[in-house]
Formats: C-alpha cells, structure tokens, sequence
C-alpha cells in the first residue's frame, strides 16, 4: 500500500518543480512552518535549540544533506525556544528531534544526534515507500 494512501492523503501529488525546491535549509517560524511542511512530498524539520550541543552536530549534517537530497526533501530547522507552540504540538521533548513529513502529514521521526548514515537511510526507506 502506498504511504500516501495510508495517510489519507489520496491520489499521489505533483512535486514541485525543482525551482520551487529550497537550496538551502530553511529557518523555519510561526508563520511559514505551516506551508513548508504542506507542500512537499517529503520534508525534514530540525527541531533544535541553541544551547544544545548535539543539535550543531546535526545541523552540519542536515545543511550536507539538503545538497544530497536537493529537489527530493525539502529541509527545514526550527528553534523550539522561539516557538515553543509548534515544539508542544509536535510533542518535543528531546532535542535534537528530527521530524518527517509527507504534505503536512507527520511520517516519522528520529530522536537524538543520529549519524549521517542513520538520517540518510531514513530519508531513502521513506521516499521508496512514498514513490511506490
């Protein structure tokens, strides 16, 4: 069964064109995080905050994925000190918190500073299963 058809959302959506993917990881907020996680079909959010030690450690190696996964993932971080209601709704409570998303629709997730491999094999177990 495809993934998106489990999630409800019904028939497969176009990705955007590659123009309309970011090149760089986006800082997220109250206002975008929204219609960044909505629009494609696989995005990581970086939950993180700027005291935490491990969440440099990812965040060198989201910014050398997003280049990997260009127009396939879209990458974005938010700071959960900044926005702490988003944080809540998405229950964070560990940090670093490594969110997937398909069109708005929370996937998965992984906890902690995860190597580069373990990030990457998420990101491809996920995108086999939204694109078969």
């Amino acid at each position: 069964m495809k993934l998106l058809g489990m999630l409800g959302l019904g028939e497969k959506r176009e990705s955007p064109p590659l123009e309309e993917w970011p090149v760089e990881v986006v800082s997220l907020n109250d206002k975008i995080f929204t219609l960044f996680i909505k629009k494609y079909p696989l995005c990581l959010v970086d939950f993180w905050a700027p005291w935490c030690g491990p969440c440099k450690t990812i965040s060198s190696r989201i910014k050398r994925l997003s280049i990997v996964y260009r127009g396939q993932v879209a990458f974005g971080k938010l700071n959960v000190q900044q926005y702490k209601k988003i944080a809540d709704q998405y229950h964070v409570m560990n940090i670093p918190y490594l969110v997937f998303f398909s069109y708005g629709k929370k996937i998965a997730s992984l906890v902690g500073a995860k190597s580069m491999v373990d990030i990457k094999r998420k990101i491809d177990s996920l995108q086999k299963k939204i694109h078969s």
